[in-house]
């Protein structure tokens, strides 16, 4: 076969045995067909591409199902273990309902005992709560002492918190004795002398203007001071400004400062009670005098030590001087301390005497 071009046109010619015959196209036509040839082609790659993604569609579906299979087995397995726990613990339900049943046949000899332990215990309630009644006629006169010392009118009276009243009205002599040995009173030396007061102030060695957050005491030759209340030695230490120091932690929040020593002699850990020595007064630090710097903080605040330095025992004028103090509350935190303690007290004398 041979392709011969004359001018635009193109001869095919086929020869066998029998002789050779001749065809003439045009070229556009051998265009054409070329396309189709290549179209061909093409669908027939396209085939072949549709037929690989079927098999990896049909080889992940196929893991997939692997996996499936595998899951319902483990799920199987899941299930046989549940279902013995379950009928383990319908066991233990049967086990306790059984025991339930015997403990209620058993209960009227426990119910018998409860009974008489019950009743032991009002007894003793019964026999410390004989003879309060004195104590709670006189808490009407005691909210009237203490009205008349805060000066509240009647119609205040009225529309006041009358727990709160109440709460106050009711110190003793006891809960009085843990109020003044737990929280800071008194003077820390037998100096009454004030030379610096609480507040702003002109600093004597810098003479600058600055926050005095304590008292100066006079105390012109090295003295004696004591702790104010029942604590622990916090710090017993030096610094620029206040010189030798200690710092005594209290009860209910409070805390007292001693500086400008000469001596101490407690260090951090000592328990003091209310009365005990710490050292001697002296003119360490940033002073210009021998002198007892003493401060007094609530709950981190430095507060005027000015109404504590003049609380005496009995008398209930610092409970509405000092403000930001929930006084009500830490009466009646006492009140229960002490109830609690003497309740205690009580049963212990009963059952010593029963033994």
């Amino acid at each position: 076969m041979s392709d011969k071009l004359i001018d635009d046109q193109v001869t095919i010619t086929i020869s066998d045995n029998y002789g050779s015959k001749f065809y003439r196209t045009n070229r556009s036509v051998k265009k054409n067909l070329f396309y189709v040839v290549l179209g061909v082609f093409a669908i027939i790659a396209a085939s072949l591409l549709s037929n690989v993604w079927q098999l990896k569609k049909q080889q992940a579906l196929s893991e997939r199902n692997d996996a499936l299979e595998t899951e319902i087995v483990e799920f199987d397995s899941a299930n046989s273990s549940l279902s013995q726990t379950i009928s383990a613990k319908n066991e233990t339900i049967q086990r306790i309902s059984n025991e339930l049943v015997q403990i209620e046949k058993n209960s009227g000899v426990e119910t018998a005992d409860k009974a008489l332990e019950l009743e032991e215990r009002i007894r003793l309630l019964a026999e410390y709560y004989s003879g309060k009644d004195a104590e709670f006629s006189e808490i009407g006169s005691r909210v009237q002492q203490i009205e008349g010392l805060i000066g509240l009118d009647e119609e205040e009276k009225d529309s006041g918190d009358l727990m709160a009243r109440v709460e106050l009205a009711s110190l003793t002599a006891s809960h009085e004795k843990i109020l003044h040995d737990s929280i800071p009173n008194g003077y820390p030396i037998d100096s009454k002398v004030i030379t610096s007061k609480f507040g702003d102030r002109i600093h004597p060695v810098t003479k600058l203007k600055s926050y005095h957050k304590g008292v100066d005491l006079r105390a012109k030759t090295p003295m004696p001071f004591y702790s104010t209340a029942d604590g622990i030695v916090r710090a017993a230490d030096y610094s620029k400004l206040s010189g030798n120091r200690i710092i005594v932690q209290h009860n209910f929040g409070f805390e007292t400062r001693y500086s400008h020593l000469d001596s101490m002699d407690v260090e951090p850990g000592d328990i003091v009670h209310k009365g005990d020595a710490l050292g001697k007064t002296g003119n360490t630090g940033l002073t210009d005098a021998p002198h007892l710097h003493y401060e007094i903080r609530y709950l981190g605040k430095s507060i005027d030590p000015d109404q504590f330095l003049k609380w005496e025992f009995g008398s209930h004028e610092i409970f509405t001087n000092v403000r930001g103090i929930k006084w009500p509350s830490l009466i009646s935190l006492i009140n229960k301390q002490i109830t609690h303690q003497t309740l205690q007290l009580s049963q212990l004398e009963q059952t010593s005497s029963e033994k």
